[in-house]
């Protein structure tokens, strides 16, 4: 029984590494998309439709607008999320076997980027905005639900017109470094590199510099200790 349950396996996944070989074929592409998604379930499920063939896996409930796209191997983009290159925008080019999950949006304008690194992972309901700055991601970083980065901020000190009319600035571009990892809902502003394997706690506000392996939680985001270091308070 154990070897029939192996050859339906392996029939399976033949069938599904062909069916997304087609996947990047106009019209049919969102054929074999579908009927890929009925084989292996929902959500996370889907995973294994990045891993059957080089060929990245794009929900057909995606929505994507952007002429200079680069996706590496296995990338696996959920539903509902949105990738969006205003004219004026750079590229956004995620690395092998990104993930994006549903509700994430990527947009880019105003000269600004986006580039995730091999292996990062970003949870649902994220925002990734390039505009001014650009956001650069490195590789094997975990990105909790609900997190935030905004390389720009508006100009408002003119009380004499709308905040939306006074243009933005930036104190320049978000940076993370690798195996970093942030809690659900963090927010990144302009100018900030989080270091090497640096966490960051649910719910801060990072506006300066983490270095890395730090731990840091609050608003504004402050170090409370270094990962591998014994805190003071609990020796």
């Amino acid at each position: 029984m154990s070897r029939i349950r192996r050859w339906a396996r392996h029939l399976r996944l033949m069938v599904l590494k062909v069916l997304m070989e087609f996947s990047p074929v106009p019209l049919l592409g969102r054929l074999v998309v579908w009927l890929a998604e009925a084989l292996v379930g929902p959500y996370k499920d889907r995973r294994i439709l990045a891993r059957v063939s080089d060929k990245p896996y794009i929900s057909p409930r995606a929505q994507i607008k952007c002429r200079r796209l680069y996706l590496g191997r296995g990338c696996f983009i959920d539903d509902g999320v949105t990738i969006y290159a205003h004219s004026d925008g750079g590229d956004v080019r995620l690395g092998d076997r990104v993930h994006l999950y549903r509700g994430t949006i990527v947009e880019v304008g105003a000269g600004g980027s986006v580039h995730i690194g091999a292996d990062t992972h970003v949870q649902a309901g994220c925002n990734l905005k390039g505009f001014l700055g650009s956001v650069t991601i490195g590789r094997n970083v975990q990105i909790a639900p609900a997190c935030g980065f905004s390389p720009y901020e508006h100009n408002f000190e003119d009380r004499s017109a709308a905040i939306k009319l006074q243009g933005i600035r930036s104190a320049g571009d978000i940076v993370l470094e690798d195996d970093v990892w942030l809690g659900l809902g963090v927010a990144v502003l302009e100018g900030v590199r989080i270091g090497k394997g640096a966490v960051i706690g649910a719910g801060a506000v990072v506006t300066k510099d983490i270095p890395a392996y730090a731990i840091a939680v609050g608003v504004p985001a402050r170090v409370i200790r270094v990962r591998g270091e014994v805190s003071s308070n609990l020796a």
